[in-house]
């Protein structure tokens, strides 16, 4: 049985695609149709390290010059500054590009491989092409490989 790719999230011999994440899902190339790439962005929680870093040095330095004002409101509103910073720097929201493969497997449209390593991504997907070429030739027929 020939391994077009071998890998910690994925295998791909010229008979299965097997994505080994999470649970494991298992795929017959011959039954794969209509195979694509796509690329979205997928939002994910969480601040970048050098936001947090510049909110917090802007909160302490905020927090500094509360000291040398005797102005009540204006401490107030300093501090108010400096707990909006953090805040937005740690519940931050952001996009973060997603490589999925996608395939027609018995009439439905079923995502067969996704990820966030472009290197990983681009590492199977070239494996899968070799599969599915291997099969279109085995098959001697054409076959659709991935973009």
């Amino acid at each position: 049985m020939r391994v077009f790719y071998r890998g910690h999230e994925a295998i791909i011999t010229e008979h299965q695609f097997l994505w080994l994440t999470g649970t494991l899902r298992s795929f017959d190339i011959v039954q794969l149709r209509r195979v694509r790439v796509i690329r979205r962005n997928v939002k994910i929680a969480g601040p970048r390290t050098g936001v947090v870093a510049s909110a917090v040095m802007a909160a302490a330095g905020i927090g500094v010059s509360a000291l040398f004002v005797d102005a009540l409101a204006v401490r107030l509103a300093l501090a108010g500054v400096a707990v909006l910073l953090l805040a937005s720097a740690t519940f931050r929201r952001r996009a973060v590009p997603c490589w999925e493969i996608r395939a027609m497997l018995h009439g439905r449209e079923t995502t067969i491989y996704s990820t966030r390593d472009i290197t990983t991504f681009n590492q199977v997907k070239r494996g899968l092409s070799r599969a599915l070429e291997n099969a279109a030739t085995v098959r001697g027929r054409p076959r659709a490989a991935a973009a």
